[in-house]
C-alpha cells in the first residue's frame, strides 16, 4: 500500500467552483491538529492518499492542491494525478516510484529482518525465503543464498533505521 500526501485548501477566488468539480468525500478525519483535519482517501486500485484539509477550510468549499516546488514536488504531482483520476472515475495511473522487483525485494528485506530479530538463524531465514531445494545444492558456508540472506537482513535493518524514506521517492539525476 502506497501513501501520497496531498494538502487541500480553499482555492483562490479566481478558481470559482463549478458543478463539474468533484468534492472530496466527506468522511471522518483520522485526526485533527493545528494544521487541519487529516483523511485517508482510498483509490480504486488499492492505494490510499493522505489528504490534509487545512484549518479554516470548510468541506463545502472547493478544494485545491498545494504542492511545494522542491524536488519532491514531482512525486506529489503524481499523487495529485492519481487523486484526480480517482475522483473523476478514470483509470488510475500506475505508481512509478517502485518497480515490481523493488517491492518484492523490500518485502523480502522486511521478512528477513523480522526473522532475524525474532532469533532465527540466517539458514532458517533462507529456507523460509528461498525454500530447501535451492539450499541443498551447495555447502551453506559458500552458498550464494547465504550471502543474499545476509544482504537482505542488512538492507532491512537499514530500512528500519530510516532508509524506508527513500523508497517512495524517485531517483533524481540533478
Amino acid at each position: 500500500m502506497n501513501t501520497g500526501v496531498v494538502m487541500l485548501t480553499a482555492p483562490p477566488a479566481i478558481l470559482a467552483k463549478d458543478d463539474k468539480s468533484p468534492a472530496i468525500e466527506s468522511q471522518t478525519a483520522s485526526h485533527s491538529d493545528a494544521q487541519g483535519s487529516h483523511f485517508l482517501h482510498s483509490l480504486t486500485n488499492g492505494e490510499r492518499l493522505q489528504i490534509l484539509r487545512l484549518a479554516g477550510a470548510s468541506a463545502d468549499e472547493g478544494a485545491a492542491a498545494v504542492i511545494p516546488l522542491g524536488p519532491e514536488g514531482f512525486d506529489r504531482l503524481e499523487a495529485v494525478a492519481r487523486l484526480l483520476s480517482s475522483l473523476h472515475g478514470r483509470a488510475i495511473p500506475a505508481d512509478t516510484r517502485l518497480t515490481r522487483q523493488q517491492r518484492q525485494r523490500a518485502r523480502r528485506m522486511l521478512q528477513a529482518v523480522d526473522g532475524r530479530l525474532s532469533g532465527a538463524s540466517y539458514r532458517e531465514i533462507a529456507v523460509t525465503l528461498f525454500g530447501t531445494r535451492d539450499l541443498a545444492d551447495e555447502p551453506w558456508k559458500t552458498s550464494s543464498r547465504r550471502f543474499a540472506t545476509m544482504e537482505l537482513v542488512r538492507g532491512g535493518l537499514a530500512m528500519i533505521a530510516g532508509g524506508y524514506r527513500r523508497l517512495l521517492s524517485h531517483r533524481r539525476r540533478w
